[in-house]
């Protein structure tokens, strides 16, 4: 069951929402969204949960709000290893930067190697 990434064409139903929402409350990325974006979340649950007698689920297909809940999933499915390789990947991306701008790779070239490890990228995630 995998989300349609295609935002115009996409669409959620309760299933989906309320996978992602059992993975959050299991990894803790629940607690961390604030009042309005569990309030949008419980509302869209709720939504696609009604059911008139005899019909189908309704899904959520406006491009928007799929937008925006789109993004909540992705913070919701989150783990610590993600957040610290993007934390890596941030601090990888300004020091090539800078490396560049002021001519460290002259001499040191192995660092532009080391920083398209993805293990050295994870290890200066970890770095604070």
């Amino acid at each position: 069951m995998e989300i349609k990434m295609n935002i115009e064409m996409a669409s959620l139903g309760y299933a989906e929402l309320r996978e992602k929402f059992k993975k959050g409350l299991r990894n803790g990325n629940w607690r961390k969204l604030n009042r309005k974006e569990k309030a949008l979340y419980r509302a869209a649950m709720a939504y696609t949960k009604l059911r008139k007698k005899g019909e189908m689920a309704m899904d959520i297909v406006n491009g928007m709000i799929v937008e925006k809940l789109l993004a909540l999933i992705e913070r919701l499915k989150e783990t610590k290893g993600m957040r610290i390789f993007k934390r890596g990947f941030k601090k990888a991306v300004e020091m090539l930067d800078k490396g560049e701008e002021k001519g460290v790779f002259a001499w040191a070239p192995s660092l532009r190697h080391w920083l398209r490890d993805p293990d050295y990228i994870f290890w200066l995630g970890t770095v604070r």
